[in-house]
Order: C-alpha cells, then structure tokens, then sequence
C-alpha cells in the first residue's frame, strides 16, 4: 500500500467539495466537468459517456480529479435517470389517456376521443416540453456553476446527485 500524497488535500474534505484544486489539476477537473458536453455529439449517452472516459482517464492522478470525476459522472448518471423516470411517466399517462378516449368512444361517446387527443396533447405542450426544458438547462448550469468552482481552485459537488460510484 502506498503512503498519501502529501499535497493531496484531506478526504473528508474533497467528500464534501471543499478542497482546494492545485493550479496543474485544474484545467484536467476543468475538462471533466465539461465532457458531458459529448453529449451534444452523442445524444442519449454522450453526457454520461464523456464524464466516464475523462474520470477513467484523470482519477489516477490525483485524489482530486478522482473525486471530481466522480462527482460529474454521478450527478450525469442522477441527471439521465431523472430523464427516464420522467419521460416514463409522461408516456403511461399521455398512453392512459389516448387508451380512456379509445374505450370512451368504443362505449359510444364519440367525443371521448377527441377530448382525449386534446388534453394528452395539451399536458404533452404544457407540462412535458416545459420539464423536458428544465431538465435539459439544469445540468448545463451546474456544470458552468462546478467549472467557474474548479477555475477558482475549489472542488465541486453536484447537488440533487445520487452517488453510485463512490
């Protein structure tokens, strides 16, 4: 086993985003807090992908870009979750609404149906696009909040951020 680095700063510390980045591992926790950027050139696993390969790539150099690495990646992993909970949500329910205006009019009210189109429509332009919005801007103004952060020279950690990798 092999003995800390004495200029690596405490762990508790870096566990709770406070520790102080030195002025060489800034620009590379610089690039790990905007590789999910790859998500515009991947869409769907690009924002995952390119904080995976810039911590796989970093996390051996420091204690520092290890737990930053690992913050990007989880909070992309809570971020892309948080997507597919909602987007599964919105499917059933626009789904039960199409399929009630089906039986509706099966069941000889015509206008169930079109009702039914309607306000799937409706929820669809009022509530999914909206929260599919702030979902997308949400993750993009942690990520300048964590860039500006780390370009001071002081860890990041993602809020509302699930730590699967720890």
């Amino acid at each position: 086993m092999t003995a800390p680095d004495p200029r690596s700063p405490p762990t508790h510390a870096l566990e709770r985003g406070t520790g102080f980045i030195p002025e060489p591992e800034r620009t590379p926790a610089l690039l790990i807090h905007l590789s999910p950027l790859a998500g515009f050139l991947l869409p769907g696993l690009g924002n995952v992908l390119g904080p995976l390969a810039a911590w796989l790539a970093y996390r051996d150099r420091s204690a520092v870009l290890d737990q930053q690495g690992k913050e990007a990646l989880n909070f992309q992993l809570s971020v892309w979750l948080y997507s597919f909970l909602i987007g599964l949500v919105f499917f059933v329910l626009f789904s039960l609404g199409l399929l009630g205006g089906v039986f509706g009019a099966a069941a000889g009210h015509p206008d169930a149906g079109a009702f039914a189109i309607f306000g799937s429509l409706a929820a669809f332009f009022t509530v999914f696009v909206p929260v599919s919005l702030a979902l997308w801007a949400f993750p993009l103004v942690l990520m300048l909040l964590a860039v500006v952060r780390v370009n001071q020279g002081q860890g990041y950690r993602y809020p509302l951020s699930f730590r699967f990798i720890r």
